[in-house]
């Protein structure tokens, strides 16, 4: 009877190594806020939203403000961060651009409606002008090899 008892306790032993394990190998896989660099690839595109003074209705006279996104071709995660409460958020696939002036805009507008790869660094949405959960600062942006 004792022998079972101990082939039983290294079975239950065996699994929950192996459950965290599997566990730590899921979260390994989500991507890291700031300072971490991550490459993110799917469609960019633009899209407006209500801005001030209601951040409501661009028809009942709250100000248009337009965005360039990010549709990634697979949905990701990210991990929780010492600045971010909550856990690690799933299931993401859009990300909003943050960028470095006028410039890029117009030296990237070719790429609209295309499949680019984008690389930066992530961080959470803080206040009313970012629209998707995650934002990337961009550092490079490119046209995917397809």
């Amino acid at each position: 009877m004792k022998i079972h008892f101990i082939i039983f306790s290294l079975f239950l032993f065996a699994c929950s190594a192996s459950s965290e394990k599997q566990s730590s190998s899921l979260k390994e896989k989500c991507l890291n806020y700031e300072p971490k660099k991550v490459q993110l690839e799917g469609e960019l595109y633009k899209k407006s939203f209500p801005g001030p003074p209601n951040y409501e209705d661009i028809k009942s006279g709250d100000e248009e403000e337009i965005y360039w996104l990010i549709k990634t071709t697979k949905p990701f995660c990210v991990n929780k961060s010492s600045y971010v409460e909550g856990d690690e958020l799933h299931g993401l696939s859009e990300v909003q651009l943050v960028v470095d002036g006028l410039d890029f805009y117009n030296s990237k507008r070719h790429l609209l409606g295309k499949i680019v790869v984008l690389s930066g660094t992530l961080f959470p949405q803080i206040t009313g002008h970012h629209k998707t959960e995650v934002l990337i600062t961009v550092e490079t942006l490119e046209k995917a090899n397809e």
